[in-house]
């Protein structure tokens, strides 16, 4: 019956300071893309408004359109009734 000894991993401060800038960069651009974040509400508030201020035109092409149809298909029907 054997013991098996753990290998050794020989880490040096040289490495966990590596580790650090690498942990503080990724917090920097974290930190960078929350901010961009912060006024999200009120620029999805100012498209929703946008969207809500427009959505009356495909309403109104559809009406027209329907009216315009209307019409012809009755123009056509009296022109064939007489």
């Amino acid at each position: 019956m054997t013991t098996e000894q753990p290998a050794h991993v020989k880490v040096t401060i040289n490495d966990l300071y590596r580790e650090q800038q690498e942990t503080n960069k990724l917090l920097i651009q974290l930190a960078t893309e929350l901010k961009s974040l912060s006024d999200l509400p009120d620029r999805v508030s100012k498209l929703e408004i946008a969207n809500a201020t427009t959505a009356w035109v495909p309403k109104l092409m559809w009406a027209a359109l329907t009216a315009g149809v209307s019409s012809i298909i009755a123009t056509i029907w009296q022109a064939v009734a007489k």
